[in-house]
């Protein structure tokens, strides 16, 4: 099975937007509640599977198709907001409802990536959250010959940005842009992702935290990090990490049998099931380089 060379995306806008699509899907609504943006009363839902996935295992309730029929594209429903710092009216996470197109698969080939405070330069201090996490990206070409199930190498979603930038990540509001008006319907248009941006989901991964000055874990082998959707849409693992201890430590991540590593962003690729990568926690609080949730 053939694999895709590896891109590093960090920006998610800029790696759909040579591949923006022109299909629109309407959706008719009375319009936005006050022009302010703040979500309406009542239950809140949870953020949207917005990125293309290849599901090798279950997620909560997300439903997808096959290798050889990926699920339709799930336009989101509802009224869109405005009255953010970003202009505009906006779809947004766990107020209304979309999903990206997606398909379960037995195996996938996949490229690990760290959230940007483990191969970044953020300080990582004693006594505070250090936010670990690894996003897998697809690494299988889809178009090939002999495979050529999806022959486009695309798949249908949404890109989802950041509406409040003098919030922090986790207190602002995330959506995708609207257009239209209340008269004629309100529309969403979704975008092509190319296949190298695809996520990857591995139910039964699994991560460890070890001391490197003591030898002792500080997150034991075995343990199941958290499989989530982020604020952007894209399947996660992440983990609140606090240690007591200053001093040098490894993160290593182990997939499945069904999952094959061919490489990662930092760090040291150990095996085709395993990836690590080593960080300096210095005394003290401070900043964890927490992730948008």
């Amino acid at each position: 099975m053939k694999t895709l060379e590896q891109f590093r995306f960090k920006s998610l806008a800029a790696a759909v937007i040579i591949g923006l699509c022109a299909v629109s899907v309407s959706v008719f609504a009375v319009g936005p509640d006050s022009g302010k943006g703040k979500k309406p009363r009542g239950e809140t839902a949870a953020q949207n599977l917005s990125v293309p996935a290849i599901m090798v295992g279950i997620l909560g309730t997300v439903q997808c198709g096959t290798e050889q029929s990926q699920s339709a594209l799930v336009p989101p429903t509802g009224e869109p907001l405005t009255g953010y710092e970003v202009p505009g009216y906006y779809w947004i996470q766990k107020v209304h409802t979309w999903q990206t197109q997606c398909f379960n698969a037995d195996e996938a080939v996949a490229f690990g990536n760290w959230g940007d405070n483990l191969s970044g330069d953020a300080k990582l201090k004693v006594g505070s959250p250090i936010r670990v996490e690894l996003v897998l990206t697809n690494m299988t070409d889809y178009s090939v010959t002999g495979l050529n199930t999806i022959p486009s190498g695309t798949l249908q979603g949404y890109t989802v940005i950041k509406l409040q930038p003098s919030l922090a990540d986790r207190l602002s509001a995330y959506g995708h842009a609207a257009t239209g008006d209340t008269s004629s319907g309100w529309n969403s248009t979704p975008v092509d992702f190319p296949q190298a941006s695809w996520v990857v989901h591995n139910q039964g991964i699994t991560f460890s935290v070890l001391n490197l000055d003591t030898g002792v874990y500080a997150v034991p082998p075995g343990t199941n990090p958290t499989a989530e959707i982020n604020a952007t849409g894209k399947i996660v693992y992440g983990y609140n990490l606090r240690v007591s201890a200053a001093g040098n430590y490894r993160i290593q991540f182990t997939t499945t049998p069904a999952v094959t590593l061919t490489g990662v962003d930092a760090g040291d690729l150990i095996d085709e099931n395993n990836v690590s990568i080593d960080i300096v926690v210095a005394p003290g609080g401070g900043g964890g380089g927490k992730k948008p949730r």
